[in-house]
C-alpha cells in the first residue's frame, strides 16, 4: 500500500514563492535578511530608580518607545487632521484660503480651489520667493509638535508659536505653507515621524472645483477634515 506524503513547505510561482505550511527552523549562528525590525534589539533602557507612581510612569512609557522604534512592539497609529489656516496674518494669502477648502483621506490631502483665482504675494521667510500661497494647519493628534519630525526635521515650540499666531490653537498642530502655483502641476509629498510612531507619508495636489464642489462649499466648521493614517 502506498504511503501518502503531503508537502507543507514547497516552493511557488515558479520558485518566487516559498510557502511554509509546516515549521521552520532556524538553526543556531544563522542569518535572516529583509525583515525590517524582525530579531532588532531594542535600545538599552536603564533601570528605573524612580521613587514616585509619575516618575515610574515615565520610565515606563520610554521603554514602550524603545519597544515601538525597535519594531518589537505594533507602533502607535497616527491621527493627522488638516484644516485651512483661520487667521493668516498676509491678507492675500487670507483672501485665498477664503477661495479654497481641503480634505485628506488615504494619505491624500487635496485643496481644491481655481489656482487662475488666487493671487501672489511674497513670502515673509527669507528665500521663499513669491508665489499663490495657501496656509494649512496640519494636526498630527499629538500632545505636541516638538514630538514631531517633519521631513526628517525636529519641529520645536517656535513651530507651536507660529501656529498659534494663524488661529490653529490645538495641540500638536503645525502650520504648512502651500504654493499653490506649484503644486497644481506637482504633487507634494511631506512625511512625518515621532517616537513610537511609523513614518507616514501624505501627497498634498490641487485639483479645480467641479461644479459639485462649487454648489457644496463647506462651511468653516466642516472644513476641519479628519484621517487616520497608518503606515
Amino acid at each position: 500500500m502506498y504511503q501518502t506524503i503531503v508537502t507543507r513547505n514547497y516552493f511557488t510561482d515558479e520558485g518566487d514563492t516559498l510557502v511554509i505550511g509546516g515549521k521552520l527552523i532556524i538553526e543556531d549562528g544563522a542569518e535572516v535578511e529583509g525583515l525590517d525590525g524582525a530579531g532588532s534589539a531594542a535600545e538599552n533602557q536603564s533601570a528605573s530608580t524612580a521613587t514616585a507612581v509619575a516618575a515610574l510612569k515615565n520610565d515606563f512609557n520610554a521603554l514602550l518607545i524603545r519597544l515601538k522604534n525597535a519594531g518589537i512592539m505594533a507602533p502607535d497609529e497616527w491621527s493627522i487632521s488638516t484644516r485651512l489656516a483661520p487667521a493668516l496674518t498676509d491678507p492675500v494669502a487670507a483672501s485665498n484660503n477664503g477661495k479654497a477648502s481641503v480634505t485628506l483621506e488615504d494619505g491624500v490631502l487635496t485643496i481644491t480651489a481655481d489656482v487662475n483665482e488666487l493671487e501672489e504675494s511674497e513670502s515673509s521667510a527669507p528665500g521663499q520667493g513669491t508665489h499663490k500661497w495657501i496656509g494649512l494647519g496640519i494636526g498630527t493628534g499629538l500632545s505636541s509638535v516638538a514630538l514631531v519630525r517633519y521631513n526628517g526635521e525636529q519641529l520645536t515650540d517656535a513651530d507651536a508659536s507660529e501656529a498659534v499666531s494663524v488661529g490653529l490653537d490645538q495641540p500638536g498642530e503645525f502650520v504648512l505653507y502651500i504654493r499653490a502655483d506649484e503644486v497644481v502641476d506637482t504633487p507634494k509629498v511631506i512625511t512625518l515621524k515621532a517616537d513610537g510612531y511609523p513614518e507616514v507619508a501624505i501627497t498634498i495636489r490641487l485639483i479645480a472645483p467641479t461644479e459639485e464642489t462649487t454648489e457644496a462649499q463647506p462651511t468653516e466648521e466642516e472644513n476641519e477634515s479628519t484621517a487616520d493614517q497608518t503606515e
